[in-house]
């Protein structure tokens, strides 16, 4: 595949960068040249002649420098995981890898964002703003989908167990309503940790950035867009629940659930 060669994979378009969605490459044009930093005046009144190109090469670096990068979940593509094919999961940390991209690439156009004639219909403004919470969102939930899966499934323990009775009655039922959800929504289930409730609860995303919770840490995240099952399942979805339950990493989510320990609950988590 040359460098301007593009292939549509359904409705993501596959470039030699990686993955992206037909719906980014529409709302997102090129990235904008990011600011240069400015020089010490000192050294730039003294030293100008010789090194001022440098300083403002080193400069742009500076700025330009990206916030995120892809975290590396490789292990999974080889862990030969019960229904879950390595092409499947290639495939997917490939799409992942493509948020990580754009939401660097947004993050350096707001910099230089064009901020005259602001719209709440159409502006360069605005597209920027809810794209990135589109493409940030993508990232993020998929790093946490990624790190729930790898294990060996089976009943959780301790204070998961003791959470999820408590919440939904028994481990068992909580299963029946995840797999539930999981048929319900188009995008997400984010199984969280509810800081202002002082509870467990879950909600479903049909979009990354759309009904995402607040006040809310995330324990246990299931991808239920196409993208993560259609390989191995094609439209079966129901197959795909199966399999992720029998992959998931409850010491991963017994972690998260520990974090939450360090947070303010109750009214006072939302001063």
């Amino acid at each position: 595949m040359s460098s301007n060669e593009k292939e549509l994979v359904g409705n993501f378009e596959l470039t030699k960068q990686g993955v992206v969605t037909r719906r980014e490459v529409l709302m997102m044009g090129a990235v904008a040249a990011t600011s240069i930093a400015s020089v010490n005046a000192a050294v730039a009144a003294t030293n100008a002649a010789a090194t001022g190109s440098a300083s403002a090469a080193a400069g742009a670096t500076v700025a330009g420098k990206d916030p995120y990068s892809a975290k590396d979940f490789s292990a999974l593509v080889t862990k030969n995981m019960e229904g879950l094919s390595a092409s499947q999961i290639e495939q997917h940390l490939k799409l992942y890898k493509g948020y990580v991209t754009k939401s660097n690439e947004i993050y350096n156009q707001l910099k230089t964002a064009d901020l005259t004639n602001p719209n709440a219909t159409y502006s360069p403004l605005r597209e920027l703003l809810l794209e990135q919470s589109f493409a940030v969102n993508g990232m993020v939930y998929h790093e946490f989908y990624f790190g729930n899966l790898g294990g060996s499934g089976g009943d959780p323990t301790g204070d998961v167990k003791a959470a999820l009775d408590e919440r939904y009655g028994s481990t068992g039922k909580f299963m029946d309503f995840l797999k539930a959800s999981g048929k319900c929504m188009r995008g997400w289930v984010v199984v969280g940790y509810n800081t202002r409730g002082n509870h467990i609860d879950t909600f479903g995303l049909d979009m990354h950035n759309m009904w995402s919770p607040q006040n809310v840490v995330p324990l246990l995240v299931l991808d239920v867009y196409e993208h993560a099952y259609m390989i191995d399942y094609g439209i079966d979805r129901a197959k795909y629940l199966d399999a992720f339950a029998k992959n998931l990493d409850w010491q991963v989510v017994a972690k998260r659930l520990a974090a939450t320990k360090k947070l303010v609950n109750g009214a006072d988590s939302t001063v």
